[in-house]
């Protein structure tokens, strides 16, 4: 963060703080499990029962293009509570805690006297849940937060939902979706089994929403709407074939609103590039905290407030240890995106819940016949070191340009940006150019 952007984030705080009275902010971070932007009403899936976050977005903050660090669950987690990418913090895979040595914004608010919670899933270890002041299980009610805390002090707070996590079962819901009035993503099957597993998705989506409604109306009965600022985003895509898990748009493109009302303005939306490992940033921001050295990500406080903000470039996502090997890293800017595969040998695998799903059961079942020609590469061998898509003209990423003269200065771009990421960051994997930009010093089998 350069001199300009901590002033500009500086003033915007201090507007935050004015604007409240001198009070201290209080945050309430709603976070859903694996769960692709275009699914909500307010993002334009109609289809979707969603009221309290389309009533979130109406009287918020839409953003229409915020990221993940990661398609998986605990590693992108990790992030939100680091402001760093995975792999800085040894969080790469799935389910390994997060280290003790690291830093996080629970440490630092704590430090600036603010009571932290979490309900639910963080699933950042149990060493990580003894540095929050509360903790509650599924079991416990959300005023119990509320009821332990000191009068006095400002709170984080967040409730890390299971839904729409698999697996789906029918009564999640009433009325329960029809299959019929399902949006069927452009990159699956229409079929009949696709259609009830979608449906099955939006009932666990809408149970989750009802439990968002819930928790306003007890902000509102605490007291506590005029100085709250309430995000909410999910870990990471769809649980569904060509998206949790990939670096695929389905996989790594989640929800994002933001909701304070008199400071956030109403029905806004912004289409600046947001990457997960920012909200830790816009978090101490807001609650005038600046962020540790370490920390990667940049504070979007002053576009909340509409304020002068640099915005990003590009974002980066990361592929590690789920339930198979999948070592991949991408970068994706307003246009492109450039995936690096460093397993090409293995074929793709979705994640174990995945496996048993109605979607791809069918599809293994009907791979030779009636799968359509976009997804049988999902049944490939091998796949492609490198992938490189216009996303403006190919929003399903179809056509891999890497062999495109035409595109040729858009791919060096491109690896060496990321390659410079990869060494700033410090990548266990080989970045595909040195750290000096050496067009000669290549790890990547690039020769085509």
């Amino acid at each position: 963060m350069d001199r300009r952007e901590f002033l500009q984030n500086s003033a915007a705080a201090s507007l935050l703080a004015q604007s409240n009275s001198g009070k201290p902010m209080n945050f309430v971070f709603l976070i859903s499990d694996d769960h692709t932007a275009a699914d909500l009403g307010s993002y334009g899936n109609r289809a979707v029962t969603s009221p309290n976050l389309d009533k979130l977005a109406r009287e918020g903050m839409r953003f229409e293009r915020c990221f993940v660090t990661s398609p998986q669950c605990s590693p992108n987690r990790s992030s939100l509570f680091t402001g760093c990418t995975p792999h800085t913090t040894s969080t790469s895979r799935l389910h390994v805690p997060l280290p003790d040595w690291e830093p996080t914004i629970i440490d630092s608010l704590k430090q600036k006297g603010y009571h932290t919670g979490i309900f639910r899933k963080h699933h950042q270890g149990a060493g990580f849940q003894k540095r929050l002041d509360f903790y509650g299980d599924a079991k416990a009610s959300f005023k119990s937060f509320f009821d332990s805390k000191p009068k006095e002090k400002p709170f984080w707070l967040q409730v890390g939902f299971t839904d729409p996590h698999r697996p789906y079962m029918p009564g999640a819901f009433q009325p329960p979706h029809d299959p019929k009035n399902v949006q069927v993503p452009k990159w699956l099957p229409d079929w009949p089994a696709v259609r009830q597993d979608l449906a099955h998705y939006y009932d666990f989506i809408a149970r989750m929403d009802a439990e968002v409604g819930q928790i306003m109306d007890l902000l509102a009965s605490q007291g506590n709407s005029n100085d709250t600022m309430v995000i909410f985003t999910g870990d990471n895509g769809m649980p569904f074939p060509r998206a949790k898990g990939t670096l695929y748009e389905a996989g790594i493109h989640v929800p994002l609103i933001a909701w304070m009302p008199g400071k956030i303005a109403a029905s806004s939306v912004k289409r600046e590039i947001i990457a997960h490992v920012d909200l830790a940033s816009t978090w101490l921001n807001a609650a005038g905290i600046q962020q540790t050295p370490k920390m990667q990500g940049r504070s979007f406080l002053p576009l909340l407030l509409n304020q002068p903000y640099q915005a990003r470039t590009e974002v980066f996502s990361e592929r590690n240890w789920h339930d198979t090997f999948d070592p991949m890293r991408c970068i994706r800017t307003e246009r492109h995106k450039f995936i690096f595969n460093a397993a090409p040998h293995f074929p793709y695998r979705p994640p174990s819940d995945l496996e048993g799903s109605p979607t791809w059961q069918a599809m293994l079942a009907r791979r030779r016949s009636e799968t359509p020609v976009h997804l049988r590469q999902l049944f490939s061998p091998s796949r492609p070191v490198i992938q490189l898509f216009d996303l403006a003209e190919d929003p399903l990423e179809l056509n891999n340009l890497v062999e495109s003269q035409a595109h040729s200065e858009t791919r060096l771009d491109l690896e060496r940006r990321l390659s410079n990421w990869m060494n700033d960051t410090y990548d266990f994997l080989p970045a595909g150019l040195g750290a000096a930009n050496d067009p000669l010093s290549r790890s990547w089998p690039f020769t085509l």
